[in-house]
């Protein structure tokens, strides 16, 4: 299996992510014109759940298995690559089967103490077929992520996307005539058939021959397999309390926002409307370049625990500065965008123009963002999950503490919901350089973020500059705005590339690099 570098397997998931956002997009539209909002709304109370059945379902194995196998990768360790697989299969599935179970068995009890509409009963019994596919569609990503081969993984997740827009449009028009609950759980069964169609091509990856030696072997060294177990169980735990945390605060805050605007004086339709300005509209579009930190931090734990085991420590700050710069070079020009064109950006998509004020709040702070996912991969890969967890747990818990005191007593409203966002951003990325810090020693040149950052602002004034000169010629808002963002982005990378900031050959090497 060919192993690729830190920016390879980077730029696969991230040239996948882009092609996947595009198709998520796609299904978006296609759901809103063939489901209408009451059929969405059904499948939307129940895909919460989805997120956190997942949480349980693979109690954080992916990213311990990920670490592991690329520590024994690095010794040769084949043996143990088997007893970790054969191991990790075996408790995911375990749990599984009890999710599956306990769904089944308790869905109508769940359904009607915790679900605003009885009707999305039918969408949540559909999340049933998806709980073993995650079990180990998991598993093998995180051997995939082990063995620093992320070709697998970049194209299972554009044929999850392509199988469930397919079969949307299908299993909605086969389900409708039985009503719009029957309809909406279809939506939710196209998910799972695409979940499903990405875990055979993961599987035919992955080779069968593999497959049978882990089953051949399961009772070999037995003492060992728990010893294993013990370590997988270690990462897995720190991350399961991390996922399921943040799980359980997105369930508790939107009762604290919106009790907290109620105090500020505001009626419930405009608490709602404030609300969905937020997170509807701004959250959005700030964390739509993430599918970039999303492939950095997955390719990232690998090759830090692989550095970590042979105790390359100078390897493991160069790979961190390699991610945090290759995550700035996006990271600056989006937000400098979102900030400069907010108006426009808002209007365009969702006519919502009047969100443009929380916009340009929340863009800079969250460019912290961008720090803060290689730094948090880079501590779980030299096994320090439990820090990068309470590390996330802390700001978030300041954070949720601080909606009420922002939003009401010094009467910010919904600006006051987004500081203390912004606020917990910030403070995560500071513990978790705090942190890698104290382990490998400085990571991060503040005079390349300066640079980088200060080629964002000439860059800004220019597009905002052109955007203005083409409203003057009676050019179009949307068209005037694009131009403004191209001029943008232009001067920004010719600035980036001229002040040698960032060099071309070094991209080059760096991407040849194993």
């Amino acid at each position: 299996m060919r192993k690729q570098s830190l920016l390879q397997g980077a730029f696969v998931l991230t040239a996948a992510g882009f092609v996947t956002k595009i198709l998520g997009f796609a299904t978006t539209i296609l759901q809103s014109r063939i489901l209408g909002a009451e059929a969405i709304g059904l499948q939307m109370m129940v895909m919460p759940y989805a997120g956190l059945l997942m949480t349980v379902t693979t109690l954080g194995m992916p990213v311990a298995v990920s670490k592991v196998v690329a520590e024994a990768e690095a010794s040769g360790d084949r043996q143990k690559i088997r007893r970790i697989l054969f191991v990790s299969l075996a408790v995911t599935l375990a749990a599984a089967s009890a999710l599956t179970f306990g769904l089944a068995y308790f869905g109508q009890a769940i359904a009607a103490r915790f679900l605003a509409d009885q009707r999305a009963y039918y969408s949540l019994m559909a999340l049933i077929p998806m709980i073993p596919i995650l079990a180990v569609s998991g598993i093998v990503r995180g051997y995939f992520q082990g063995r620093q081969n992320m070709n697998p993984l970049a194209i299972s997740q554009v044929i999850e996307q392509i199988i469930r827009i397919a079969l949307l449009y299908i299993l909605v028009q086969l389900l409708a005539a039985r009503g719009l609950e029957y309809a909406a759980a279809g939506a939710v069964l196209a998910g799972a058939a695409g979940e499903l169609a990405s875990l055979i091509y993961l599987l035919f990856s992955f080779r069968p021959t593999s497959i049978y030696r882990i089953v051949k072997n399961r009772y070999h060294r037995s003492s060992q397999s728990r010893i294993e177990l013990l370590e997988l169980a270690k990462i897995g735990i720190s991350q399961t309390g991390n996922q399921f945390f943040r799980s359980l605060l997105r369930a508790v805050q939107p009762t604290v926002i919106s009790r907290s605007l109620l105090s500020a004086g505001l009626d419930p339709s405009a608490v709602a409307a404030q609300y969905g300005m937020l997170t509807g509209y701004v959250y959005p579009l700030l964390f739509f370049p993430g599918f970039v930190n999303y492939s950095l931090a997955v390719a990232l734990v690998p090759a830090i625990s692989e550095a970590g085991a042979k105790h390359q420590y100078r390897l493991v700050t160069r790979r961190v500065s390699q991610a945090i710069r290759a995550s700035l070079l996006i990271g600056i020009p989006s937000s400098m965008i979102l900030f400069v064109f907010a108006e426009q950006i808002l209007a365009f998509f969702y006519r919502a123009p009047e969100a443009a004020g929380l916009l340009r709040l929340t863009a800079p702070f969250y460019l912290f963002q961008y720090f803060h996912s290689p730094l948090q991969s880079s501590l779980i890969g030299l096994g320090h999950a439990a820090l990068a967890m309470v590390n996330n747990v802390i700001p978030r818990c300041i954070s949720l503490a601080l909606i009420y005191p922002l939003s009401v007593q010094l009467n910010l409203g919904i600006a006051g919901v987004a500081v203390a966002s912004s606020l917990a951003v910030v403070l995560e990325t500071i513990l978790q350089y705090l942190a890698l810090h104290r382990y490998a020693g400085p990571c991060l040149r503040i005079s390349d973020v300066a640079k980088m950052a200060g080629c964002g602002i000439p860059a800004s004034l220019f597009g905002y500059i052109t955007y203005d000169t083409l409203r003057l010629y009676q050019v179009g808002e949307s068209v005037s705005a694009l131009g403004g963002i191209a001029a943008l982005l232009f001067l920004y990378f010719s600035l980036i590339f001229l002040t040698k900031t960032v060099r071309l050959s070094s991209i080059m090497v760096a991407l040849k690099r194993r």
